[in-house]
């Protein structure tokens, strides 16, 4: 879930920009946003891919030397 407050600061600014009848500028806003959030959500996966598949193994699950 979404922990940030629900009323962030450019989400006000492409509120304002649609009231002041710009459009163009809330749509490229509203696009560096969506590419803000999905790129924080991409670094958080790739840390978690990560360290599923490059973790160094236990040793438990290490084989025995004989």
């Amino acid at each position: 879930m979404d922990t940030s407050p629900p009323l962030e600061s450019e989400l006000v600014d492409i509120v304002d920009l649609l009231a002041d009848k710009k459009r163009s500028e809330a749509l490229d806003k509203i696009n560096d946003y969506l590419y803000a959030k999905a790129s924080d959500v991409i670094d958080t996966y790739k840390q978690t891919v990560a360290t599923s598949y490059f973790d160094e193994p236990t040793s438990e699950s290490q084989p025995k030397e004989e």
